[in-house]
């Protein structure tokens, strides 16, 4: 298939496409990641839309949900309104009802932990860090969107943090997993005032900060920093995998905003990450 790499395998049912990683495969951690093909929705949403502050039918977003968890087999699926926050939730027994995705819960948390098979958790991006961070020793599983808001205020440091004081989780058997967002190529400004939202907050800007010929475009590597972030915790490099796609310049088959902003649409759609322990790993 079109995406299938080292690092994940692209699949296909009927029209339906997703994308899982091999290694969180291996470890028996149910998710998969959406493309925008397969769903009910139309126009900008089009087809697998999974945004429900738009103008697309919460009926045709249930119904694209219901086709992703009947082709994967998630059990119920939870959700809270992501605001670009550095805030994580545990969901678990006590509290699932609360956040079940079709109650729009309007609580604002931009990541998830779980630490229990049947609660599967979701998580939308349209350019932005979907992170699946999973524990193997402790089989805890934590799913995090991190826009460039979200990489800067360090959500996925306080997805480990979270982890390490509520399940004694250690770095070592820590396995990132990121998903496609917008790359180096595409997120680019000309402002200072931006270039210097990340540059007071990560030092080594040499890393992740490149400059075009005319000294005024840069552009700005999320990968890097995500990476350098996650090492400097004490994940080894070997433990992090990335799947190799770029969602603005893949706007055929994934949702993008910045392409929506550049091209004046109205709306934009969103992609799923949807992620669920699984009862073999108990």
């Amino acid at each position: 298939m079109k995406y299938d790499s080292q690092e994940i395998v692209h699949i296909k049912d009927g029209n339906l496409e997703y994308i899982q990683f091999k290694v969180l495969n291996d470890l028996n951690v149910k998710h998969c990641i959406t493309l925008r093909h397969g769903g009910l929705s139309l126009g900008e949403y089009s087809t697998l839309n999974f945004r429900t502050l738009g103008q697309d039918t919460l009926e045709n977003v249930l119904g694209n949900l219901e086709i992703v968890r009947n082709s994967v087999g998630f059990s119920e699926v939870h959700k809270a309104c992501q605001a670009h926050t550095d805030k994580m939730l545990v969901i678990n027994k006590e509290n699932e009802k609360d956040y079940e995705f079709s109650k729009l819960n309007k609580e604002e948390y931009d990541g998830y932990v779980v630490d229990k098979p049947g609660i599967a958790t979701l998580i939308t991006t349209a350019d932005c860090n979907p992170i699946i961070i999973y524990d193997k020793a402790k089989n805890v599983v934590a799913n995090v969107h991190a826009g460039w808001k979200g990489v800067i205020n360090r959500i996925y440091i306080n997805a480990i943090k979270l982890m390490q004081e509520k399940y004694e989780s250690k770095v070592e058997d820590l396995v990132i997993c990121i998903g496609p967002s917008i790359r180096k190529c595409c997120f680019t400004s000309q402002e200072d005032s931006f270039k210097e939202k990340f540059t007071s907050v990560f030092e080594y800007a040499e890393d992740y900060l490149e400059y075009e010929e005319d000294n005024v475009t840069f552009h700005i590597d999320l990968i890097k920093i995500l990476k350098h972030e996650f090492e400097n915790v004490g994940v080894d490099e070997s433990q992090i995998h990335v799947a190799p796609i770029c969602t603005r310049c893949s706007t055929d088959d994934f949702f993008s905003y910045r392409y929506a902003v550049q091209n004046k649409f109205k709306d934009y759609g969103t992609m799923a990450t949807i992620v669920e322990l699984s009862e073999n790993n108990v």
